[in-house]
């Protein structure tokens, strides 16, 4: 008897975890777009094969030539340079996985962290889908570029609220994610 109240209460507390990390993308097609300046941006779910998961694509257009094809990487939050050069896509999600990606608007990335092979400061977290690292509400994203600059670099408010830069956070993600797999 003992056993089964066991069994049933360890079922309870693992449920709602379960449940809260269950996805079903709609079994279609959707397109996100962008534009900033002559730059379009378009990011694409495909879900019509694979509902749980989907085929997920990043395309950059300049001047209306595409610049860049990028399969796997999706972001839910945009940001661009005040001269439209350099973007910033972040993510809290674990699905497709890309944390943040960092490209010109020719297309070259210069930046692209992955949840799971860098391990961010989370503020939540659960088996799948919820990698919850920055402010996704108030991000608060500065690009400090100029040579002139103090600190130069791209700022950011981080899930706890302090202000980060982003490719130390990065490093420090992969850094970690390095020192917890040995």
């Amino acid at each position: 008897m003992k056993r089964c109240i066991a069994l049933g209460l360890s079922v309870l507390l693992v449920a709602p975890a379960a449940y809260a990390d269950s996805w079903s993308y709609p079994k279609k097609i959707d397109r996100e777009k962008f534009l900033f300046g002559g730059t379009r941006i378009v990011l694409t779910t495909d879900a019509r094969k694979s509902p749980k998961y989907p085929d997920f694509l990043l395309e950059v257009f300049e001047d209306g030539k595409q610049v860049a094809r990028v399969p796997g990487v999706h972001f839910e939050k945009l940001f661009a340079s005040k001269d439209n050069q350099l973007f910033v896509g972040l993510s809290n999600r674990g699905i497709p996985g890309t944390a943040a990606i960092v490209f010109t608007n020719t297309g070259v990335i210069t930046l692209l962290a992955q949840h799971g092979l860098a391990e961010f400061d989370y503020c939540s977290k659960s088996v799948t889908l919820e990698r919850v690292w920055f402010d996704e509400e108030n991000p608060d994203v500065r690009f400090q570029l100029a040579d002139q600059e103090p600190k130069p670099g791209i700022y950011l408010r981080s899930c706890s609220g302090e202000e980060i830069e982003l490719v130390k956070a990065v490093q420090d993600a992969y850094a970690k994610a390095a020192k917890g797999n040995k």
